[in-house]
């Protein structure tokens, strides 16, 4: 069965390409309605599972309505939010690839964007923002591995060693990694040892857990940042609400956060939250952490490496999926 959902101003609009797309035989399975227009969602059920032959004319709507009944189960089943699975169900239309697979991945580049990992360097330092348990420690040591892979040296300045075990897990971090570690509690001891690196030392901010709706706690994270003249990036775990995970986005987005690292893809079956998160605050992907291995287990994120991942009803292969590029 092919299943298609149309959107329109009016019932009328809707229905007349319901008609254009999958013909009179149709079947209306729901309709709805609300502030953004007339949503209908329609099924066909094509003879022997194939175009009529005697429609050859059709045969490319049709080919074109396979692509788009895949990328819309795959939205579908992550709960991507609707206004925004419209975009990407419309953009993936409007590719001229026959792969439905590179469809999607062309849709994903078209509303989201992404940054290549290899943008981390000591030109700037790196801040982890982020509410309490999203996984923004062991996400800097993946940061400081994967400076350390490239034969570079990294300087991991933790502003989170007053927890318990805190300062003991840093120093086991950056011992293994052969890194430097520097303990700072507020925004002018951060900026501070930001401004005494080396010249060729990759600098990774590790920060408290912010409650993301708190403005004095988002704000004292901006001070640290502005200090130390660094770029700040949001840590989220995958398997979030999407609209919960959108608000949060929104209210780091205010502090001037735009870089998006993802973690959990191993453990998470749903990334619905993720997408929206990126796309409602305007943030780019900069990497995903895809196992608690510390080594390689921190990937770039492309967009043909998101499709698949998304594509996969099978999220404990993430890792497999995305360092396929």
């Amino acid at each position: 069965m092919l299943l298609r959902t149309f959107t329109a101003r009016t019932a009328t609009e809707a229905m007349q390409q319901v008609r254009e797309v999958l013909g009179d035989e149709a079947i209306i399975l729901s309709t709805q309605d609300d502030d953004t227009g007339i949503k209908v969602t329609a099924a066909l059920e094509p003879a022997n599972g194939a175009v009529p032959e005697a429609a050859p004319d059709r045969r490319e709507s049709w080919e074109e309505l396979e692509a788009a009944d895949r990328i819309a189960e795959v939205l579908d089943h992550h709960r991507v939010p609707r206004g925004l699975a419209d975009r990407l169900l419309n953009a993936a239309a409007n590719t001229s690839t026959d792969d439905w697979m590179m469809a999607f991945a062309a849709a994903l580049d078209h509303e989201l964007s992404f940054l290549p990992l290899g943008d981390i360097g000591p030109e700037r330092p790196v801040m982890l923002v982020g509410p309490s348990g999203a996984g923004k420690s062991v996400t800097a040591a993946k940061l400081c591995a994967c400076a350390r892979l490239a034969e570079g040296r990294s300087l991991l300045i933790t502003m989170d060693g007053g927890k318990a075990g805190g300062r003991a897990q840093a120093e086991t971090f950056t011992k293994a990694l052969d890194a430097r570690l520097v303990c700072a509690e507020d925004a002018a001891a951060v900026g501070a040892a930001a401004a005494a690196r080396a010249n060729d030392e990759i600098a990774i901010i590790d920060t408290v857990g912010c409650n993301p709706f708190d403005a004095a706690e988002r704000g004292a994270l901006r001070e640290a940042a502005n200090a130390a003249g660094a770029a700040m990036a949001l840590v989220l775990p995958a398997g979030g609400d999407p609209a919960e995970t959108a608000d949060m986005a929104l209210a780091f987005a205010e502090e001037g956060v735009r870089c998006l690292i993802p973690t959990r893809l191993d453990s998470a079956r749903r990334f619905g939250g993720l997408i929206s998160a990126a796309h409602v605050g305007g943030m780019s992907f900069l990497a995903a952490g895809v196992s608690r291995h510390i080594g390689g287990g921190l990937v770039a994120v492309n967009p043909v490496s998101l499709a698949r991942l998304l594509s996969s009803r099978a999220p404990f292969q993430a890792s497999t999926l995305l360092a396929a590029d």
